[in-house]
């Protein structure tokens, strides 16, 4: 193996890395930092075949300019795994908003660790990720790589990325994770309105000890109600989402 196939491997070495490190399926704690190292040295092997040979680094190929390639492709690994990682991030904004109108957006601070996620919305993460896997979208997860390593490579430019559909589309996040949770949000702004009401129906009532359980308990009642219907919601924002994901890499052809 030559200085030439050497630098070849680790530039895609170092987009699969960066790619398997911060897309959410993988950065899970509970996966090995093993796994992890092993899993991207085999989707290297496999695709190091199928990219262009990378600079001729017999040619005398300056030191910094490798590196500056090397990190160049850990950027664009970064920038894939955060763009896939929008499929999963609306479902744990809206597991937030449950437990926020429920009641358990307490569990952050009375935890002893220092998770800035609800217990909510993990779950709604987990839910997300068992869908995902169920509806077959990690062939598209393995196809959105394989693009970029065979149509896409040498030609994405971190100076001339697509930022305006970017930001479109992580303005349109909370959005989508409200309008999973879109049944559940109506039932809880009646209860509110309703609690409001009674509150002004009977000042003396002590609507803090009455409201809060009564909120909580009807909440989950309402999840388990209307699970069916935010599971349809994820599938369909799932596939919403794969189409922008296309559209999106139209930009790079």
């Amino acid at each position: 193996m030559n200085e030439q196939q050497v630098l070849s491997f680790m530039l895609v070495l170092a987009r699969v890395s960066a790619f398997i490190g911060f897309f959410p399926l993988f950065a899970q704690r509970q996966l090995p930092t093993m796994v992890k190292a092993g899993l991207a040295t085999a989707l290297t092997i496999f695709w190091y075949g199928m990219v262009p040979p990378g600079p001729d680094a017999s040619q005398d190929l300056p030191t910094l300019l490798a590196v500056l390639l090397i990190v160049q492709e850990v950027g664009i690994g970064i920038l894939l795994a955060m763009v896939l990682g929008f499929l999963i991030l609306p479902a744990r904004i809206a597991g937030s908003y449950v437990g926020q109108e429920i009641g358990l957006s307490m569990e952050p601070v009375t935890q002893s660790n220092t998770e800035q996620s609800t217990m909510m919305a993990s779950i709604f993460e987990t839910f997300a990720i068992l869908l995902f896997f169920g509806l077959n979208l990690h062939h598209f997860l393995i196809l959105f790589l394989h693009l970029s390593m065979t149509q896409l490579a040498g030609k994405i430019n971190l100076l001339e990325l697509p930022t305006e559909g970017l930001i479109r589309m992580v303005d349109q996040l909370p959005e989508w994770g409200l309008l999973i949770l879109a049944p559940l949000g109506v039932v809880s702004m009646v209860m509110l309105i309703g609690l409001f009401f009674l509150s002004k129906a009977a000042p003396t009532m002590n609507l803090f000890s009455v409201g809060m359980p009564l909120r909580v308990g009807m909440g989950l009642i309402c999840l388990i109600i209307f699970m069916p219907v935010i599971v349809q919601s994820m599938a369909m924002y799932f596939h919403r989402m794969l189409g922008e994901l296309e559209q999106l890499m139209g930009f790079f052809e």
